[in-house]
């Protein structure tokens, strides 16, 4: 992921959490941390990196260097979001700690996903609002 920040973005990793080797990395760490997502309504959605139905240029409007960046940086967000993703289901399943996954077979890292998975996930946040 830090790869892609930087290579993709021109981006500085150390943004986030300072330097890979700071504490604070694994302090926000869901997987090293994940007994304490106990109690807490979970969502958590991935593709494959594959492209799927909103990787066009009509979902992009018309704009092909997004669309460029959405087959390319977004795939291997994705991709590695996946696996990430599969490992916390792992993790979750081993403690006992039920969520709501939603593995989808194609999609990349870009927002036309993220919102999809925004509207899918609205009812299950909406009844945890209304407990």
């Amino acid at each position: 992921m830090v790869a892609a920040v930087v290579g993709r973005w021109r981006g500085n990793p150390i943004n986030m959490w300072g330097p890979p080797q700071d504490p604070t990395w694994a302090a926000n760490d869901p997987y090293l941390h994940a007994e304490q997502l106990r109690d807490t309504t979970l969502y958590i959605s991935t593709g494959t990196g594959q492209p799927g139905p909103l990787d066009t240029l009509d979902q992009t409007r018309g704009d092909a260097g997004k669309l460029a960046g959405q087959l390319t940086s977004g795939a291997v967000l994705e991709a590695i979001t996946n696996a990430c993703t599969a490992q916390l289901r792992e993790r979750l399943q081993q403690l006992g700690i039920p969520a709501t996954f939603d593995f989808h077979p194609t999609g990349t890292h870009s927002w036309g996903y993220w919102q999809r998975d925004l509207h899918n996930s609205w009812p299950l946040f909406e009844a945890a609002l209304n407990r």
